[in-house]
């Protein structure tokens, strides 16, 4: 089996052509296991016809959409000529993104993520006798944001994620506002834990301080390798971010 690895701030992933994996969660589970198989936090089939992200979590299960991914498999695709220009629309299950390759050396992708979100919900969640204010939306994967300068809460996070409120677990992103132009973001990720970064994360922490006018329309968001570019244009959320190849693979 070929597989290739890339990485988008830390953020990484096995891609591959090989059609055998789709509907295989134990041996996805099983590749992605940092200890006994290669190690990622999620594993992408590429399908061609039409041009499509696949996306598994490190556990398994199916994922409407990444992020960091997507950019990760634009690069794979563009490395294995499967597409013939610097913009492409990719299928997911979270509907078609249109990406454009916006700079070559090195990597760096604009991916078009979707309209903003008009309203969000929030409530209040008690962990170890502390309590939360928890905001949560849909951006294509499910989304919970906490303001908070404790970013290394993973049991927090684990609490979070499978709270009964979220019927089919939430991401979790503990933000932090540095200015109207920067916020610092870590996700935990359902069925991963804490990753390095995360893009539709990104886009959601953006999307609650954008409408809690805590932010302006064009921000950095940080996280632990690197940084990501969210802006808003006529409703639609956009992100530039980089993405790395790391190896080829045969297993």
């Amino acid at each position: 089996m070929k597989l290739e690895k890339y990485h988008g701030l830390g953020n990484d992933f096995l891609i591959t052509l090989d059609k055998s994996l789709i509907d295989n969660p134990n041996l996805i589970k099983q590749l992605c296991d940092r200890y006994s198989g290669i190690g990622s936090d999620g594993l992408i089939v590429v399908g061609t016809n039409p041009l499509e992200m696949i996306f598994y979590n490190q556990d398994g299960t199916r994922g409407e959409m990444c992020g960091n991914g997507i950019r990760c498999f634009s690069m794979f695709c563009y490395n294995n000529k499967l597409i013939n220009s610097d913009e492409f629309d990719v299928l997911t299950l979270d509907g078609i993104k249109h990406i454009t390759i916006e700079n070559k050396n090195p990597f760096t992708f604009k991916v078009m993520m979707g309209n903003i979100i008009d309203k969000i919900n929030s409530c209040f969640i008690e962990f170890n006798n502390v309590t939360h204010e928890v905001f949560y939306f849909n951006f294509g994967v499910p989304h919970a944001v906490v303001f908070t300068d404790d970013f290394n809460n993973e049991s927090l996070g684990k609490y979070l994620s499978n709270h009964s409120i979220f019927p089919n677990k939430t991401n979790v992103n503990f933000v932090k506002v540095i200015n109207e132009k920067t916020i610092m973001i870590k996700t935990y990720e359902r069925g991963v834990g804490f990753t390095k970064a995360c893009g539709t994360g990104s886009c959601s922490s953006f999307i609650t301080c954008y409408i809690q006018n805590k932010v302006k329309n064009n921000i950095i968001v940080k996280q632990e390798l690197g940084e990501l570019n969210i802006y808003l244009e006529n409703d639609l959320i956009y992100m530039i971010g980089p993405a790395c190849k790391v190896a080829d693979i045969i297993i």
